[in-house]
């Protein structure tokens, strides 16, 4: 019964810190296509749960068919997601502390081994 509370309270803590971090480094453009009532993910809930198999599925049609679409790219990813430092005018990379992806990798004690490969920031032409 103990181990089951402890379990229910781990939850209920990780899913408040969740919630209190949601907003606080969506990324700049992600930020503003929210604030403008846009839907961009078919649902948020999705995107969380299924993101490793879309980009997987992605990684396998783009390794091994050629194809290149925007829908779930990485690339797409970093460029709605990456907030710029205002001091500088530069990205921060995404896998950093405190950034949209290492945030959300670390509540959920996932590895992010994306960005061993692929850029952290976006490119400015592709913005």
């Amino acid at each position: 019964m103990n181990r089951l509370l402890v379990i229910f309270l781990t939850l209920l803590v990780s899913s408040v810190f969740a919630h209190t971090n949601e907003h606080a480094s969506l990324g700049e453009q992600a930020s503003s296509i929210k604030a403008s009532g846009k839907v961009f993910h078919e649902s948020v809930s999705i995107i969380r749960k299924m993101h490793p198999e879309f980009l997987r599925h992605k990684r396998d049609k783009t390794l091994r068919q050629g194809v290149r679409t925007d829908e779930y790219s990485l690339k797409g990813c970093v460029s709605c997601h990456a907030n710029k430092d205002k001091t500088n005018n530069q990205y921060h990379s995404v896998d950093k502390k405190g950034q949209f992806c290492s945030d959300c990798h670390e509540q959920v004690s996932v590895s992010l081994d994306c960005f061993s490969c692929h850029r952290t920031t976006p490119k400015e032409d592709s913005l």
